[in-house]
């Protein structure tokens, strides 16, 4: 007797249903550079509250500082933090602005002058990140590293290199907006925390 497939309960079909959005985007590499380094930031909030929670603790209790604590938060910690920050804070446009000469401005002497702030900004940041890199190889090379601990710091250098290049992506991306004519106020909803 041939088998006949049978119909799922209703129940498992809402299951199913649940673990698989139906409407799933396809990740694209922006929001993929946003996960990781709102990930990384993460992390290094958290290692950083961590590791001083313990040191203060190790101190107090047994009067015995965990080795190379200041090195780890001042460089593997805090220097991503920073830079993330800055990245992050770019992205909701959360910068100072000073808007005492362009207030006066109409709106498309507004966008013009949003325009070539942003190209120096860019052409600027491009310029760190350029040297960044550089700093770092030579610092890979060498080897540096940094306390009685011999902490290895050569890769947070490039951290810095990538935080200056990131930034000036997400200048970039406001640049392609104000072009194309859009408010630049509304720069895409998405970059609001609450999208992530």
């Amino acid at each position: 007797m041939p088998c006949l497939p049978v119909a799922a309960p209703a129940s498992q079909l809402e299951r199913v249903s649940m673990i698989t959005p139906p409407n799933r985007r396809k990740t694209s590499i922006w929001s993929l550079g946003k996960s990781v380094l709102v990930g990384l930031g993460t992390f290094c909030l958290y290692a950083l509250v961590a590791l001083t929670f313990t040191d203060v603790l190790s101190r107090n209790l047994f009067n015995t500082p965990i080795p190379g604590a200041l090195e780890v938060t001042q460089y593997w910690l805090l220097v991503p933090m920073v830079f993330i920050g800055i990245w992050w804070a770019g992205l909701g446009h959360e910068h100072v602005r000073v808007t005492m000469l362009t207030e006066v401005l109409g709106r498309n002497a507004l966008k013009l002058a949003e325009a070539i702030v942003a190209l120096v900004a860019i052409a600027i940041l491009l310029r760190m990140a350029l040297l960044g890199f550089h700093v770092a190889y030579e610092s890979m090379i060498d080897g540096e590293y940094t306390g009685a601990y011999k902490i290895v710091i050569w890769p947070v250098r490039f951290v810095t290199a990538v935080g200056f290049l990131s930034y000036a992506l997400v200048l970039l991306r406001h640049l392609v907006v104000v072009l194309k004519g859009r408010d630049t106020d509304s720069d895409d909803h998405l970059e609001s925390p609450e999208a992530l």
